[in-house]
């Protein structure tokens, strides 16, 4: 199977923008819920993140995030640009 890596890119530009949306949001209205929405939909990835470096303290605090919600866009891009490159190959 071919992954484009168009789609990748489309992928992730829309996953920060979505991001930066609820971030911006979640400051204007002082909303800790919509700040939930963000980290719950990249959990996986940060779990995964989170065991594999193994750190404790200030630093799993604020890098396991970063670097979990990171992962998670390149893994939710790539699997994404997999179905549409599989949808298109069903259609031609």
């Amino acid at each position: 199977m071919r992954i484009s890596l168009k789609y990748v890119a489309v992928s992730i530009a829309a996953q920060l923008i979505a991001c930066a949306s609820l971030w911006l949001a979640a400051i204007l209205f002082s909303s800790d819920s919509l700040f939930n929405v963000i980290v719950y939909f990249y959990w996986p990835c940060i779990i995964l993140v989170a065991a594999f470096l193994g750190t404790s303290g200030e630093s799993a605090m604020i890098a396991v995030p970063i670097y979990g919600m990171a992962l998670g866009m390149i893994t939710y891009s790539v699997i994404l640009a997999a179905i549409v490159g599989f949808l298109k190959k069903k259609r031609a």
